[in-house]
């Protein structure tokens, strides 16, 4: 999995005798148990004379650890911050987006529908080795008009749960039952899954998501071809009209929709992986870490994005590693533990102290 590939990276890193330390999102990937380790480790590496250069957009944990802060913005030095009184959140976010941010979520005012999507005794075997559970008899639903999120450290089988459900996309004796809109559904493959109006924003967009050396037009008509096509010829000129439309709605910064996707800022690499997704016009959507390793300007404006897609009653997954995302945009969190769901709490029962209780207590009860 991509968290851990991220500690792979770093203890190779590590394992060098380094005076200089550069590490780029190194805590994308990392739940928060993890991340603090890993900052305790550099104010560590700190004390015995090893500098580190930490870029990040988790701003709780710049402010945690840096002695000095460069902000950048549009590939240009903004400011630099000396004096630790200015190291708050909302005086970096002032930086970043050149504007006074009160609300770091856009409020929502929800209106929840129907069950859209039901798993019941879900249970997944490893791709590889065939007698390890990944997950073990899950159960959960979605409504209409609905964000709910699951939450879980590294290990817990949320990414390996959200593939599976996409059209078996992951793992290996996938069994129980699903059901959309109240029928009952097997998917074959991925193409059963998007043919019934789910889709699935992989957290790995650059490996997984994204064909990085084609153009952002390719990117976003990859999921839904016959929209722009006929027969076995596509239309050049209703993919450029359709794709500079998401262009326009997503706000995405490129010099024109024939830009390679891999010449993008993580952030618009994003954007363009979710116009993909949108561009199949789903109904269902799991979001596996949508807003991983972009900056608070990009985040706000998929936090903003989500919002409007279950106020049109789509449904919305949401895995993500932060805390304080799901409890800021979520109706629902479920929680995730060594390829169980051990609790679903509301959103006004949730926080980060009962979540991580949830998850001490099943490890304990195994």
């Amino acid at each position: 999995g991509v968290g851990k590939q991220q500690l792979t990276e770093i203890a190779k890193a590590l394992a060098k005798n380094v005076r200089l330390l550069i590490l780029d999102e190194p805590t994308a990937s990392l739940n928060e148990n993890d991340s603090q380790k890993l900052l305790e480790l550099l104010l560590q590496l700190k004390s015995q004379g090893v500098t580190s250069i930490l870029i990040s957009h988790k701003l709780s944990e710049i402010s945690q650890v840096a002695d000095r802060i460069t902000i950048i913005r549009d590939g240009r030095t903004i400011e630099t911050l000396e004096d630790k009184s200015d190291f708050g959140e909302a005086r970096i976010i002032k930086g970043m987006v050149g504007r006074e941010m009160t609300n770091r979520f856009p409020p929502r005012q929800s209106k929840i529908g129907g069950v859209s999507l039901e798993v019941k005794d879900w249970t997944v075997y490893h791709q590889l080795y065939e007698d390890r559970k990944v997950c073990d008899n899950v159960s959960f639903n979605l409504r209409k008009g609905e964000v709910v999120g699951i939450s879980g450290l590294m290990g817990a089988g949320r990414t390996e749960l959200a593939m599976s459900i996409f059209g078996k996309s992951y793992g290996q004796n996938v069994s129980g039952t699903m059901t959309i809109d109240g029928r009952e559904m097997r998917f074959k493959c991925i193409r059963d899954a998007i043919r019934n109006k789910i889709v699935y924003v992989t957290e790995d967009r650059k490996g997984n998501g994204l064909v990085l050396s084609n153009s952002i037009r390719v990117n976003t008509t990859l999921a839904n071809l016959q929209k722009v096509s006929f027969m076995t010829h596509i239309d050049l000129e209703k993919e450029r009209r359709v794709t500079g439309e998401y262009r326009e709605k997503m706000r995405v910064k490129c010099s024109g929709v024939e830009q390679r996707v891999g010449n993008l800022s993580g952030g618009n690499q994003q954007k363009v992986l979710l116009s993909k997704w949108l561009f199949a016009e789903p109904d269902v959507l799991i979001l596996d870490e949508p807003t991983r390793g972009i900056d608070v300007g990009a985040k706000y404006e998929i936090y903003t994005l989500i919002n409007d897609l279950v106020s049109e009653g789509k449904s919305v997954l949401m895995i993500s590693s932060e805390m304080p995302e799901l409890l800021g945009m979520c109706d629902r969190i479920y929680v995730m533990s060594e390829g169980r769901m051990v609790a679903e709490l509301p959103r006004e029962a949730a926080s980060q102290e009962t979540i991580m209780a949830s998850i001490l207590q099943a490890g304990k009860g195994a």
